[in-house]
């Protein structure tokens, strides 16, 4: 009697465990939440954002360096002679001062102008697509933990499934063992059947759980509690985009669009520079009349390259070869792109079929168990042989499980296709 005592115990407390999983699991998460949460709490999308926003700036400051500069200016001297010795008055003066407003502003074409701005523009757009692929890569790999935790939550109840059934088919079988009419033997063999699920549930709850505190982790979420996942909605995938609209097609066209206008920024570095000045305010010697030293001054000035060991050609050279490397780089993702699509479409073909088999075979697998969960006790079927069905309806059911999981992650993969 003792040990019947034991082994009644341990349902009561598995039971108390599933009761309190889900008093936790009130609450149910889904996919949306993980990705939002961890697209706010990236520091490296933020980044992303503020390079789009200081380029802005920069482009604000560049329309500010070209149009009229306003400086304060003063200045005094005083160079000491004494019998001859000490600098020339003729270039000196002995004294002077100065104290003054000066405007400058360098005169540039409108094109020339535009040019410069559009650098700041591509270079918007090459973050904005480097950004693109940051926020893909990031929620692929949200989901791909979130599907992870999932199937250790499907895990987990199975385990518990499993656990229900013998647990009514326990209650059965210890009345009958105790009153004889049952093989003591056979509901040992039974009972370490459920003991073993019991344990395999215990390892399933822990593994789910560290699963979801990884998922926490990487979405930036601080929350030690543990609630029910809905199943991954990523959406209906039908088919795939074409290459040319892709992130990576969009990439290569800014990354071009850059060099092609750094070429023009180049071509225009080498054009005539006019720059106009002028200054107003007081500046004497202190020699003559320094009450009437107050006026103001202008001037223009022009500077033409004319040779600098060919350095233009060499910068167009330079902007041309990074051009070609581009290029490579494409058609090499472009092949990538289109041999990971033929095999994400093969892999999935493959785990429908295996999964529409199995879905079948779990009707049998069910009718079996059922029908010798009723014949177990009349003794017209053996222990080992319901333990078997058990164990084929466990794997059967397992499987299906596992096979759901490579679809979700295939359909992850075609959702975000990252080409590393």
């Amino acid at each position: 009697m003792r040990y019947f005592k034991v082994i009644l115990v341990c349902p009561i407390a598995m039971s108390l465990l599933m009761l309190f999983s889900l008093a936790n699991a009130q609450t149910v998460s889904n996919l949306d939440y993980f990705i939002r949460n961890a697209q706010l709490n990236s520091p490296l999308l933020t980044d992303y954002n503020n390079q789009i926003l200081s380029t802005r700036i920069d482009s604000l400051k560049l329309r500010a360096t070209y149009g009229f500069i306003v400086t304060a200016e003063s200045n005094a001297s005083y160079a000491p002679s004494s019998k001859g010795w000490g600098y020339d008055n003729a270039l000196t003066n002995g004294q002077s001062i100065f104290a003054g407003v000066r405007v400058s502003r360098e005169f540039i074409t409108r094109s020339n102008l535009a040019t410069r701005l559009n650098a700041y523009k591509s270079s918007i757009a090459q973050v904005a697509t480097q950004k693109e692929i940051a926020v893909q890569t990031l929620n692929r790999q949200i989901t791909d933990q979130y599907i992870a935790t999932y199937t250790s939550q499907k895990h987990m109840d199975l385990s518990s499934e499993i656990i229900a059934l013998l647990a009514k088919e326990d209650l059965i079988l210890r009345k009958l063992t105790q009153n004889a009419a049952f093989k003591q033997t056979d509901y040992l063999s039974f009972k370490v059947t459920l003991q073993q699920n019991q344990l395999a549930l215990q390892q399933q709850t822990a593994d789910w759980q560290n699963n979801y505190a990884l998922l926490n982790y990487l979405s930036g979420i601080i929350d030690t509690s543990f609630h029910e996942l809905n199943p991954p909605d990523m959406g209906e995938i039908s088919f795939f985009p074409d290459f040319k609209e892709s992130v990576y097609t969009t990439s290569f066209q800014a990354d071009s669009t850059k060099l092609a206008n750094d070429a023009k920024v180049i071509e225009y570095d080498y054009k005539p520079k006019v720059n106009v000045f002028s200054d107003g305010g007081y500046q004497s010697s202190l020699t003559h009349t320094p009450f009437k030293n107050f006026g103001a001054s202008m001037g223009i000035s022009v500077s033409l390259p004319i040779y600098n060991g060919h350095q233009k050609q060499l910068l167009l050279q330079q902007n041309n070869l990074a051009l070609q490397s581009r290029k490579k780089y494409l058609e090499q993702t472009q092949h990538q792109y289109q041999q990971e699509v033929f095999n994400l479409q093969n892999q999935a073909k493959q785990y429908n079929s295996m999964l529409g088999t199995a879905t079948q075979q779990i009707e049998y697998a069910t009718t079996l168990v059922s029908a010798n969960a009723k014949q177990l006790p009349t003794g017209d079927v053996k222990m080992v042989d319901f333990i078997l069905s058990i164990n084929n309806l466990l794997n059967l059911k397992a499987n299906i499980i596992q096979y759901n999981n490579a679809l979700y992650t295939l359909k992850n993969q075609m959702k975000y296709l990252i080409i590393q």
